[in-house]
């Protein structure tokens, strides 16, 4: 798949007055991430559902045979000062960033295009943040999140505490 942040030829965003493909919009970056979460997930057999509508608080949901995981999706294109930064919330009336919870999502799946780099991060461990930082490429102090990178597997394992059976 190609990292670039452009949006393919032909699409509405178009191209500049010199003929260079613009950008996109905001909202078309992240369908084309998401598209691509989508076949990443499929690709690592995780059943992959998209609710209709953008009414709930998540995304997806992931379907591993045993359970669902119910999962947002953020992506971000562009590197500055040696990190990517990623808006972890979402907003009412544009300005006050409300932070997700354990009741709202299970899972975050953050992916930074130009890395081609994916980060699973479970709620408790970022909840009540509204914004991360990652440094795929590494730091100076390591990155908080790096052991989330690819981290798949966290959905693929039962619960630490699963329900009883009687």
């Amino acid at each position: 798949m190609d990292n670039s942040a452009e949006v393919p030829a032909g699409q509405r965003a178009g191209r500049d007055r010199k003929g260079k493909p613009q950008k996109g919009t905001d909202k078309q970056r992240g369908e084309l991430a998401e598209m691509a979460f989508m076949f990443k997930a499929a690709g690592l057999g995780f059943g992959v559902v998209k609710p209709w509508g953008e009414s709930e608080r998540y995304d997806f949901v992931l379907d591993t045979g045993k359970r669902f995981w119910s999962v947002q999706v953020k992506s971000t294109y562009v590197k500055r000062a040696a990190k990517y930064s990623v808006n972890i919330c979402r907003s009412i009336g544009g300005n006050k960033k409300i932070p997700y919870t354990a009741e709202e999502i299970d899972i975050l799946v953050v992916y930074i295009v130009a890395e081609d780099a994916w980060y699973v991060i479970p709620v408790a461990d970022f909840a009540p943040r509204t914004r991360l930082s990652f440094f795929p490429s590494g730091s100076k102090k390591g990155g908080l999140y790096e052991r989330y990178r690819e981290a798949w597997n966290l959905m693929k394992t039962e619960p630490a505490n699963p329900p009883e059976t009687t």
